[in-house]
Formats: structure tokens, sequence, C-alpha cells
């Protein structure tokens, strides 16, 4: 259920009266022409000033594919269309598009600007079962990877960490984190995650969930800058730790302690590990900064029956509020449960990669009807960039009642298509 920038740009410019679609039919003689014979058809004066093609092939020579140039004249005798400069002859066979009112980057700049202008109609799903309240990690469960060597807010001494996504060598969420290669250890520090100084002094306990086929090959470990205290090894079974039975570490953290470390030691073998947490003093907050809802805010938040793992019946907590750091702190007593959020969050364009891009490749997590929308949105933007000081009167008139006309059919399609949220069952405000 996504759609591509080029997809929404060609549905855009169907919806504008602006889409015309050909394959050259000859070689042309420099890159500054292309041959097609169904131009003969066209009268030469329909190419205006304004007129751009783009190259949406990826066999095109020379490397033209998805290069825009303006058009300048056409010569319907011959079906031949002079270009500014391409790369080179784009070759025979080759699809492109014509743009007469905007160009294709004109159009790809309104639908990024719409993805976010069109909220709340359509939005970004969240549905987020990798928060677990009472625990002090930040991302235990090793889904969010900046960068390809280690999980944001964790570390990699000697070993190999890399992020898995293959099942079932993930236990929660939909990511875990391979160790491999040397002996060495995983691990998160108060340097990357401030919030572990207020642990000086106090016993916490370490857990994750294991996959190992090594013996004494992982174990956990709570470090303090003076004493390493450790878990049991994982059995090397080739399994995970069971759901209520996780990998675990008791330790009392030294009062002034040089530097507080929770560990995942690694010697050798194939080995995986997931949904980390260290729990202790009470922590009735949970970080959803990172979650991509808007304001931060989400519009239900449940606590799962079990401790580890997924819940048939959800209990609603119905009491919340949100600080400005993007903490979510809960009027609750429970402590070690994961937690359902749900809620919505702004649209936006993202690479195979998962950060956001304009690529013509990139994608946005809508499919139809609701393209309908951000297509409408996006010719609004369009017609607002018309009506500006420099055109003349005439022409800013003729946008200001093309303009109404989008205006209308954005308030109609999403009140057709309009994307329904999750009922609201967070009272904020405790």
């Amino acid at each position: 259920m996504t759609t591509s920038i080029l997809n929404a740009e060609i549905i855009l410019s169907k919806s504008l009266g602006d889409y015309w679609s050909s394959v050259t039919t000859g070689t042309g003689s420099s890159a500054t022409n292309i041959q097609d014979t169904a131009l003969k058809a066209k009268a030469n004066d329909w190419i205006t000033d304004e007129t751009y093609i783009m190259i949406t092939d990826e066999d095109a020579e020379n490397d033209t594919d998805e290069e825009e140039r303006k058009a300048t004249a056409l010569d319907n005798s011959s079906g031949d269309l002079t270009v500014f400069d391409l790369s080179g002859d784009p070759g025979d066979g080759i699809t492109y598009r014509i743009h007469r009112l905007f160009t294709a980057s004109e159009k790809r700049r309104a639908l990024v600007h719409a993805a976010k202008w069109c909220f709340p109609h359509i939005f970004k799903q969240v549905f987020d079962e990798t928060k677990v309240l009472g625990d002090w990690l930040r991302n235990g469960s090793c889904e969010e990877w900046a960068e390809t060597s280690y999980p944001d807010y964790w570390r990699a001494s000697t070993v190999t960490a890399a992020k898995n996504t293959t099942a079932p060598y993930y236990k929660h969420g939909a990511a875990s984190c391979e160790l491999s290669t040397a002996a060495g250890y995983l691990y998160t520090t108060n340097t990357l995650v401030p919030d572990l100084e207020r642990l000086a002094g106090k016993t916490v306990e370490f857990t994750a969930q294991v996959y190992a086929d090594t013996a004494d090959s992982v174990r956990l470990a709570v470090y303090d800058g003076t004493t390493t205290t450790y878990s049991s090894y994982h059995p090397g079974t080739s399994d995970w730790t069971e759901d209520d039975d996780p990998l675990e570490v008791q330790a009392t953290i030294a009062d002034t302690p040089t530097s507080i470390e929770f560990r995942v030691y690694y010697a050798s073998g194939t080995a995986y590990v997931d949904d980390m947490r260290v729990t202790g003093p009470t922590r009735n907050m949970v970080y959803v900064g990172d979650l991509g809802l808007a304001r931060n805010e989400p519009h239900r938040v449940s606590r799962l029956r079990t401790i580890y793992g997924q819940a048939e019946h959800p209990y609603p907590i119905r009491d919340g509020t949100v600080d400005k750091d993007g903490w979510l702190h809960l009027p609750s007593d429970i402590s070690n449960y994961t937690l359902r959020i749900e809620g919505i969050g702004y649209l936006d364009f993202y690479d195979s990669d998962g950060a956001v891009g304009t690529d013509w490749e990139d994608t946005i997590d809508i499919d139809s009807p609701q393209t309908e929308i951000l297509v409408a949105g996006a010719a609004v933007y369009l017609c607002n960039q018309m009506i500006v000081p420099n055109f003349t009167s005439g022409t800013s008139e003729s946008w200001k009642e093309a303009l109404k006309y989008w205006q209308g059919e954005y308030r109609d399609r999403y009140a057709k298509f309009g994307m329904l949220p999750p009922n609201t069952m967070i009272n904020w405000g405790v």
C-alpha cells in the first residue's frame, strides 16, 4: 500500500490535464533532438514557452533517464522535437513525457509539500509494540539503525553487529541484532542514554531475549566502571529463550559509578539478541518521540496482558501526559509490560532504507483512493504558486479560478476518501 513519487506525479498530471506520454520512434540527430512520429499529429505551436520533457525510461542511452529539459520547437513534418542539451541522444524506443503547465520537478515539489499539508485527512498510521513501560533502555528491541554497524543508542566493541529482519531470528518488533565474527560485546552506556545516570546506587535487572547455537557463547553483564556482574550463558540450543524466562542478570550499581553500561557478550557461533530491558526503580514513562506521532500524542495506549509477546486482549490505559521532550507519562504502577501505542503522524516520501527522500522511486504510505486527496492538495499548491504579483492580471485571474476549483475538489475528496484515525482513549492531563 505505497505509491511512488513518479506514480503520484502521473496521477497529478492526468488530473491537471497535463499528461502526454510517448515513445521515440527514431534516433535523434543530436542530444538536442527527440524524434517521434506521434508528434506529427500536433501543431507546431503546441510546444509553448513553458513546455518541458522528461525521459522516463531506464534503458535510455547516455544515462538520460529522469533528465528534464525545456522544449523549444517542434517540426511536425518529421516529428522532431528540439530541446535543451541532454546528456546524449536517448535513443530509439525510449519512453518520455511532455509537461506543458508545470515541469515534472515542480509537480514533485508540490506532492512533497502536500504529503504534510493534507494532514489529518491523510496520515501515517502508527502502530507500535516495541516500547516497554518501566524500561530504562532506548531501542532495546533493535528496531532503529541510523548506522549499519550498531543499533541506535548502542555500540559494538570488537564484535560485529548487524540488523536482522529475517524470521524467525527476531523476537520483538520486526528486527533483532545479529552478533558475529569476533569475540566482544554490544553495549549501551550513560554517555549514550544520560537517563541511566539515575540508576547510580540502585539495584537493576537487565534482561534480553537471546538466540544462540553455541554453548557458553552469549551472556549479559552490568558494568559500573569497577565491577562487572554477569548472567548465566545461553545454553546454545539453537533456539530463543522462552518469553517468560529471558536471559537475565541483577546487579547493584555503585553509588558513584564512573560508568553505567549494559552489555551483551559474544564469543562464537550464530547469535541474535532482541527485546533488551533494564528495570529497577519505578519508571512510569516511556519515550515516544521516535514513533512519528503528530505532536508526539498517541490516540490509544494499551498494556499487553503478557510481559513478553503479543496480547489477545490488550488492557487500555486511559490517562497520560506527554512532556516537551517526547516522554509519555502514564499514571500506573505497572512495570516491565509491553505497550501497544496507536496514533497518526505526518506523511512523507521514503527511500528503501526508510530515510526521507525526494527521488522519483521513493514512496509514500498511501494508495488509491487516498492518493486523490494528495494530488488535489498538490494542485492547490501549484495554483497558489501562479497567483503572485509578477504575473499579468489576466493570467493571475485564471489561476484564481483554477484555485477555487481545486480547493473544492480537495474538500470533496477528503469528505469521501479521508482516513479515519483510531478512536481516542487517552484522557490528557492526569
